[in-house]
């Protein structure tokens, strides 16, 4: 019983980070249909801040609020390198991602005198993160805080998200990425609107990176390698399980893709798949979700038929 609780716990102490980091990436992906590979880049760069800054003996709130600001500044910058200087949005998401990783290396050297550039940074039992505020980290790692605190975070940023894109700012964005075209022709800033979104996104990539390396207790160049298909593969099995009815409904389902897919992660490893085949798994998982909506209406068509052949 006590290992399917600590088994639980880690699923909910992987899976919630990597909430904010699917939401972040349906922002562009699916609102604004904006492909932005900026996401490896800003959940670097969030989890590199924060863990430095509580490295040198800051405050764990304000280390992960800068964080969130580190991916909102990595969105800027590809917002403003697609519409301002007309990159195509794919390279503008490419450009920013490379950056990240020498920037990533100049924050994390700054933890030791003399030092100009570090690949690790790792915070002491003395480090204190926003969980172990609530617990003693020399005693115990209390998973269960953890995972409350991250629950806490995540409804908090889905309710803001959900109801900024019920004003008329959050309608031009969705308006731009439904007709780019029309909303110009309506009178809307396509411009302003693509940074909002693009900032947004990664902002939340930023605070999903922070959690994510304050839960890890260490941040590393190569950590955020494979989150942009973890975020993606969280948007296509929460829209394939849970649907998108509404955009309430839309919201909720890919957060709940991110916790699917960390089930289905630690499932496939407490079977014995060994872990160095985890980016196999990945790639597998991705092309599975991508093939389930066509596999639904496939199940759909063959239902009716059955039904029919047992009247008849």
């Amino acid at each position: 019983m006590g290992g399917l609780v600590n088994i639980l716990l880690n699923i909910l102490t992987s899976g919630l980070p990597c909430c904010l980091l699917a939401i972040g990436i349906f922002l562009t992906y699916r609102l604004l249909d904006f492909a932005d590979l900026t996401a490896e880049g800003s959940f670097l760069i969030g989890g590199a801040t924060c863990v430095t800054i509580i490295a040198n003996g800051g405050n764990p709130f304000f280390a992960t609020i800068i964080g969130m600001v580190g991916g909102l500044i990595c969105g800027i910058i590809t917002g403003l390198l697609h519409t301002k200087l007309n990159i195509p949005k794919l390279l503008s998401g490419i450009i920013t991602m490379t950056a990240t990783a020498s920037v990533a290396l100049l924050i994390m050297g700054s933890t030791k005198e003399n030092v100009v550039f570090a690949n690790l940074v790792t915070l002491g039992t003395n480090d204190t993160t926003i969980y172990s505020i609530f617990y003693n980290p020399e005693i115990i790692r209390n998973q269960i805080v953890e995972s409350i605190v991250m629950a806490i975070i995540v409804v908090i940023m889905i309710t803001i998200i959900y109801f900024f894109f019920g004003t008329e700012h959050g309608m031009a964005i969705r308006a731009t990425g439904m007709n780019e075209k029309m909303a110009r022709a309506q009178g809307i800033n396509t411009t302003v609107s693509k940074i909002v979104c693009v900032a947004m996104s990664n902002a939340l990539i930023g605070l999903s990176g922070a959690l994510w390396a304050q839960d890890a207790r260490s941040m590393d160049v190569k950590s955020a390698s494979g989150f942009l298909v973890v975020g993606l593969a969280a948007i296509l099995i929460g829209e394939t399980i849970f649907g998108k009815r509404t955009f309430k409904n839309w919201i909720i389902s890919v957060a709940l893709g991110g916790i699917v897919y960390y089930v289905i992660i630690t499932v496939a490893i407490e079977l014995g798949l060994p872990t160095q085949l985890k980016n196999l798994l990945y790639a597998i998982l991705i092309t599975i979700a991508l093939c389930l909506p066509l596999i639904k209406s496939l199940i759909t068509k063959l239902i009716p038929k059955k039904e029919a052949k047992g009247n008849a």
